[in-house]
């Protein structure tokens, strides 16, 4: 990929994230030096702990920094095309950066820990949360400013309010001091998993897509399945997945690998939106995918205290059926229309491939390996796995330049490496020695503790890039070396910080939220409101179509409609957090898994990332494929809800979630039956398998994959007796038919 195309994909981004501003070099060198010292200090963070500062302090620090960058990058409305940052934008964000400040330094002081905050404390964290909902504004959009105005409203109003919905808690010292000044509002659960757990995968995915890792992905796709019925399609949604699951959002994800995969689709016989609409779905679920899950796995060990290899374990098949479904549809809209696959010719060679740039994917299996077999943490094993990415990509490129010097380079690196555990005492007396000159107390003289795994990354960096050019070599295989080095690096940290700003600020808001439904009770009450309203609901249904599981049923489909309404206008991580704060309590309440009732609700929150008219997705896909954005979401929607019925599938029987005690041959039945679940759904949305449905065989399909659902003996042996005489029936059709010829290429 070269440079030209990192720099337009990454304008790409920003605009539909609503900054269309240029700065000059000077200002654009300042934002660079703000991006690229927020993820330096994440990545100080992960590897060496916190220096010599407190945990809320880190959270300010990390929230405080992220919106003086919304204000220096974001404008106050899209479509300015400014080619400098305002007068009354560096003000905010000098304004923005001077109350990070003075939270700092109130953290410790008398009034605050006996809650009762000045004057002064009130008028500044009264700016703070306006200038929390303003950046959330300018990078997220309106509904999520709605939804924490409508919130901060009730609990001004709640003496007003009827029934369950009464409190009377509305004072607003209360309010600041909750929402600014304690735990449980801004400074909560998701801002804390943004600053913990988040920023280091969004920057572990920048720097590998930094070394050009995405191309190797989308090749490597192309190179499985290119050849097959409808290939470049079935290939975008296999590297959208591999992006998808460490990129952490689907908008990048779309930009990325649509680039690619959206020109091979229109080439095959994809219309513009439907190649735009796989793409969206592609990207989309991404999310699901373990290890990163769009963020919302490590908010999720927050709000449950499940630990993350437990989260992602769970996740991981449920994540697989998703794509099975996508894959499906890909499949039945290729059948239909008659769209052949690649010709060998126009694909990379595997082998090639592997040998040439196999080495960026080690990064992925160190980090899989800390994180399963090792149980580190977090943070370690994100950590460890970009100092091993450094290593591999600077010098694979090092050594296709020259062997002789390149290994001189290594030795002096491995040298410094091996020595710093000796000399990091001294470094951090040195470091000490700053407090005094500057008049502060920021370092410690622990400051950095060394890691001994560190030497071991850089080590087994160099060993896997020398090893791979002699692979070259020997293979004979010229490969263009993928240039990576001081530039590249700062490139991918200077972009992991701008991806990540929308997630900062809407988990910052994401916290006014359950800071207002906490310290206003509503959190107490929540349950009951949709136990009594299921209970109406129920009193109006014929008798025959109760049960006992009718009202988790009833609940279930309110919280699907839920999603979907919130889903519309904000990013997955706030929906989730918002969801994970007011719905899944409720849905544990009436007996479900706390996992269960997690992932539910992230599906569908991720599901209705891709429902128009707010699709931002599908607007960066339609770009590339010059179609309508409406008509690209709709088909988006249209691939991803093939997916619908899963979560349903997992909640009814979590066997398939890795969480009971069912037997390998249970789990496999489970797997089998849901996978052919999905599929028949995929059919019944496409109105064809293996030829057009008429209608009965089109209520049959949807029959079929409702029995499916239930995962009981009798409801799956009569769903497979309809599939099989279903899929007889379409064979029969098939064959009757004359027969076509595939699309050329």
């Amino acid at each position: 990929m070269n440079k030209v195309d990192e720099k337009e994909q990454q304008r790409m981004i920003q605009e539909l994230e609503g900054s269309d501003r240029q700065p000059g070099k000077k200002l654009g060198l300042m934002v660079s030096i703000v991006a690229v010292g927020l993820s330096l200090f994440h990545l100080y963070v992960a590897g060496f702990g916190l220096p010599g500062i407190g945990s809320r302090t880190f959270l300010l620090i990390h929230l405080v920094l992220g919106m003086v960058l919304v204000f220096l990058i974001f404008p106050f409305k899209k479509g300015l095309g400014q080619k400098t940052i305002p007068w009354y934008d560096l003000s905010i964000a000098a304004i923005t950066f001077s109350i990070g400040v003075y939270l700092i330094q109130r953290q410790e002081a008398e009034a605050i820990i006996s809650a009762r905050p000045t004057e002064m404390d009130l008028i500044v964290g009264t700016l703070f949360v306006i200038l929390v909902i303003e950046a959330t504004r300018r990078v997220v959009g309106l509904p999520l400013v709605i939804i924490a105005v409508l919130f901060i409203t009730y609990f001004f109003l709640g003496e007003f309010m009827p029934g369950q919905f009464y409190h009377s808690r509305g004072d607003f010292s209360r309010f600041i001091y909750e929402i600014v000044y304690r735990s449980n509002g801004i400074f909560g659960t998701p801002i804390y998993a943004s600053a913990q757990f988040v920023f280091i995968f969004i920057l572990f995915g920048a720097i590998l897509e930094s070394t050009g890792a995405g191309k190797m992905f989308i090749d490597l796709a192309i190179r499985s399945v290119g050849k097959y019925k409808g290939g470049p399609a079935k290939a975008s949604v296999v590297s959208s997945g591999m992006m998808g699951s460490i990129s952490g959002s689907s908008t990048a994800n779309a930009v990325t690998t649509g680039t690619f995969t959206i020109p091979l689709m229109k080439k095959v016989g994809y219309p513009p939106h439907v190649a735009g609409g796989v793409e969206v779905a592609s990207s989309s679920s991404g999310q699901f995918l373990p290890p990163v899950m769009g963020a919302a796995a490590f908010i999720m060990v927050e709000f449950t205290g499940i630990p993350y290899y437990e989260i992602i374990k769970s996740a991981f098949i449920p994540a697989l059926l998703a794509y099975v479904g996508i894959l499906f549809m890909v499949h039945f809209e290729a059948s239909k229309r008659n769209i052949s696959g690649m010709d060998k010719s126009e694909m990379a060679s595997g082998k090639k491939l592997l040998i040439s740039q196999g080495y960026l994917i080690i990064p992925i299996f160190i980090l899989l390996y800390y994180l399963v077999i090792e149980r580190t943490s977090v943070n370690a094993a994100a950590f460890y796995s970009i100092i091993a990415m450094i290593a591999i990509a600077f010098f694979a490129y090092q050594f296709k330049k020259g062997l002789g010097r390149t290994l001189l380079y290594a030795a002096i690196v491995l040298a410094v490496t091996l020595s710093m555990q000796y000399l990091i005492g001294f470094v951090n007396q040195g470091l000490v020695g700053l407090n005094t000159l500057f008049g502060i107390s920021f370092f410690s003289p622990e400051m950095i503790r060394w890691r001994d795994p560190i030497f071991t990354m850089i080590l087994g960096g160099i060993i896997v890039a020398l090893l791979f050019v002699l692979f070259q070599r020997t293979a004979k295989i010229d490969a263009v070396p993928a240039k990576y080095g001081m530039t590249e690096l700062i490139s991918g940290l200077d972009n992991a910080a701008r991806n990540a700003l929308s997630i900062i600020v809407a988990c910052a808001t994401a916290g006014i939220l359950i800071g207002v439904i906490t310290t206003s009770g509503l959190s107490t009450k929540f349950t009951r409101i949709v136990i009594d309203f299921s209970d109406r609901i129920e009193s109006w249904l014929p008798n025959f179509m109760v049960t006992d599981n009718t009202q988790i049923y009833i609940a279930l489909v309110l919280t699907v409609f839920a999603c979907l309404l919130l889903g519309m206008g904000l990013p997955t991580t706030a929906t989730y957090v918002v969801l994970a704060a007011v719905i899944a309590p409720v849905l544990t309440d009436l007996g479900l898994p706390v996992i269960v009732a997690h992932l539910f609700v992230l599906y569908y929150g991720v599901l209705a990332d891709d429902t128009p008219p707010i699709n931002l997705p599908a607007y960066a896909t339609a770009g590339i494929a010059n179609a309508g954005p409406i008509r690209t979401g709709v088909q988006g929607f249209k691939y991803d809800s093939a997916a619908l019925l899963l979560p349903f599938m997992f909640a009814i029987n979590p066997t398939i979630l890795l969480i009971t005690d069912a037997s390998a041959m249970e789990m496999t039945w489970a797997i089998i039956t849901a996978a052919i679940g999905m599929a028949t759904f995929a059919s019944f949305i496409q109105n064809y398998m293996l030829a057009k449905y008429n209608i009965i065989e089109r209520i049959t399909a949807v029959i079929t994959a409702l029995l499916f659902i239930q995962s009981d003996v009798i409801t799956d042996a009569i769903a497979f007796s309809l599939f099989i005489l279903l899929f007889a029936f379409q064979l029969y059709k098939k064959r009757k038919q004359p027969v076509q010829t595939a699309r050329s290429n």
